[in-house]
């Protein structure tokens, strides 16, 4: 399944941040961020990543409809990146009932802070309201705690227990459980006046 041109032309907002898909331009930033040693320990494949296979990756995701890519934008800055994965066979992640997701904060300054959740409340109010996923399928490493916590807070579930955890969440769970954080990111922000 390989589409003819890229397939990720979806761009939105939402709780103070902008997904737009992942362009070369954003290539070596993303690697930066990937090899951060605090980011790649948590990945399945701990391996460092060349500036070649982070350019072949790219022109091989760009064109893969199971998956999907966005750069976040929070206040002009770049942050993270967050995506999608269709999870069944010959569906593309616009049409799987099932998607697996993924994000890395790398900005340093908005790790372990609320900013970090709006990328996947954007991205998960999106795909629901805009796909057929059903469902979101997590998989993380049983050590990495803080992404065990996070997708708790998201309203996870976990349905398997070892190394790997499998962690899933429907859109009841969601709602239910992001209502106050939804809440909180939904807030404008409010101007600060500065004199000197």
């Amino acid at each position: 399944m390989r589409s003819e041109t890229p397939v990720n032309q979806w761009e939105f907002s939402a709780y103070q941040v902008s997904l737009q898909p992942i362009a070369q331009v954003h290539q070596m930033q993303m690697r930066a961020w990937r090899n951060q040693p605090e980011i790649r320990q948590q990945m399945l494949d701990t391996a460092l990543i060349s500036e070649e296979q982070q350019l072949a990756w790219f022109k091989k995701a760009s064109y893969d409809p199971k998956q999907l890519h966005w750069i976040v934008q929070f206040r002009d800055r770049l942050i993270g990146v967050t995506n999608v994965k269709s999870l069944e066979m010959g569906k593309s992640a616009a049409q799987a009932s099932v998607l697996e997701p993924g994000l890395y904060i790398g900005d340093h300054t908005y790790q372990n802070n609320i900013i970090a959740f709006a990328p996947s409340l954007a991205m998960y109010d999106f795909c629901f309201a805009h796909f057929r996923v059903q469902q979101f399928r997590a998989v993380v490493k049983s050590s990495n705690t803080q992404a065990m916590k996070y997708n708790e807070k998201l309203g996870y579930q976990i349905i398997s227990q070892g190394d790997v955890c499998v962690l899933e969440l429907n859109y009841n769970q969601y709602t239910e459980q992001t209502a106050i954080l939804r809440q909180l990111l939904s807030r404008e922000r409010k101007a600060t006046n500065v004199k000197r």
